[in-house]
C-alpha cells in the first residue's frame, strides 16, 4: 500500500499506519503482524505508536506482548480501520484502473453513420469483452459539436467526419470508409435507374446537411457541379442527415448521403449511384491525448470488424 492518507474525525492518518494496526489487531502478535505486512517488527511498532499519537488513543494493550489484546478504544476503532483500509485499497486500485483505462467512464461521441455502419456497435461489444469494468457512454453528436466537446473534456473519444486539420491537443486516425449515394424520392424521375452521371443532376436541388461547415458534403456538391458542367445548384441547408433524407423522401430535393443511410429504409426514399463520381466518405476517430493508449488500442481493434458499405 502507498503512503495513502485518510481522514477520520477530521484527523489526517496515514494508510500505512492503519494497515499496521489492523494486522497487529488481527494477528495479536507484533512479529506475525510485521511479517504479514512485509516490514520489520520495529517499523510496525513505530507505525502503531504514530497512529495512536495522532488519534490521542491507546489502541493496543501491551501488557502481554505474546498475546496482545485491544483496548476498548481499539475494539471500537478496528471496524473503522478495516473500512478505511478497504476504501484506500479500492481508491488505489481504481486510480490504477483509470490510468490504464480499465474502469471508469469512456465518454464516446459519434455521428449517426458510425451506428449505421456497425462501427459503434463493434466498439461497444469489443470493449465489453476486453474491459468489462469500463463504462462506455455513447452520445450522438454532429462533427462540430464533437470537436467542441473534446476540447472542453466533455467526451474522450469521437467518431466524426474528417477535417482538414485538427487542434494540437488531439490525435486522429481513419476508422471507417464507405461509398456515397444519391438519395431521392422514389417518385423522382431518376430513381428508376441504378446509377446516373453527374451531368444528369444539372437541374436538381440539393438538400445538404451541415451546410454551414466549409468541409463535408457541400464540397461534394461543388465537385459534382464542376464535373457535370453546370452552375452551383440551389441548396437547402439542414442540420443533419436524417432531416435531409426525410426532406428528400418528401420530394423537396436530392441528398448526397453515405451509403449506410440506405440501411434505414426510410419511407419513400430511394437511392442511386453516380457513375462518374465515386468518392469515399470517411469516419475518423479523434481523441484527447490523455486517453490511455492501451484503451485506444482496444477501440482501434474494433475498426476492422465494421461492415463495409459500398455505393452499389
Amino acid at each position: 500500500m502507498p503512503q495513502s492518507i485518510a481522514i477520520w474525525n477530521d484527523v489526517m492518518i496515514n494508510g500505512l499506519d492503519v494497515e499496521a494496526f489492523v494486522a497487529i489487531a488481527e494477528e495479536r502478535h507484533f512479529l506475525r503482524a510485521a511479517d504479514r505486512v512485509g516490514i520489520a517488527q520495529s517499523v510496525a511498532s513505530k507505525r502503531l505508536k504514530r497512529l495512536e499519537a495522532q488519534l490521542g488513543l491507546t489502541l493496543i494493550d501491551r501488557e502481554n506482548r505474546m498475546d496482545i489484546g485491544l483496548t476498548r478504544a481499539g475494539s471500537l476503532f478496528l471496524p473503522v480501520a478495516r473500512e478505511t483500509l478497504d476504501q484506500l485499497r479500492r481508491a488505489e486500485r481504481l486510480g490504477h484502473d483509470f490510468g490504464r483505462g480499465e474502469s471508469g467512464p469512456l465518454r464516446l461521441g459519434y455521428v449517426f453513420s458510425a451506428a449505421l455502419t456497425g462501427l459503434l456497435i463493434n466498439v461497444i461489444e469489443g470493449l465489453a469483452r476486453s474491459r468489462p469494468r469500463l463504462e462506455v457512454r455513447p452520445v450522438l453528436m454532429e462533427t462540430p459539436e464533437q470537436l467542441a466537446a473534446l476540447e472542453q473534456g466533455i467526451i474522450d473519444v469521437g467518431f466524426l467526419r474528417p477535417r482538414s486539420s485538427y487542434p494540437a491537443w488531439c490525435l486522429n486516425e481513419r476508422a471507417h470508409s464507405e461509398g456515397i449515394l444519391l438519395g431521392m424520392a422514389k417518385s423522382h424521375g431518376l430513381c428508376d435507374r441504378t446509377s446516373v452521371r453527374a451531368s444528369a443532376l444539372a437541374s436538381e436541388v440539393f438538400v445538404v446537411p451541415q451546410f454551414r461547415e466549409d468541409v463535408g458534403l457541400i464540397e461534394h456538391v461543388h465537385n459534382l457541379a464542376k464535373l457535370g458542367g453546370f452552375a452551383q445548384p440551389v441548396v437547402i441547408p439542414t442540420a443533419d442527415y436524417i432531416t435531409a433524407a426525410s426532406m428528400a423522401a418528401a420530394g423537396l430535393g436530392i441528398v448526397l448521403a453515405p451509403a449506410s443511410l440506405a440501411r434505414l429504409h426510410l419511407k419513400g426514399l430511394g437511392f442511386v449511384g453516380i457513375d462518374d463520381y465515386c468518392p469515399s466518405l470517411e469516419i475518423e476517430m479523434v481523441h484527447r491525448g490523455d486517453v490511455p493508449e492501451p484503451l485506444i488500442a482496444d477501440v482501434r481493434a474494433a475498426f476492422g470488424s465494421a461492415s463495409p458499405v459500398d455505393a452499389a
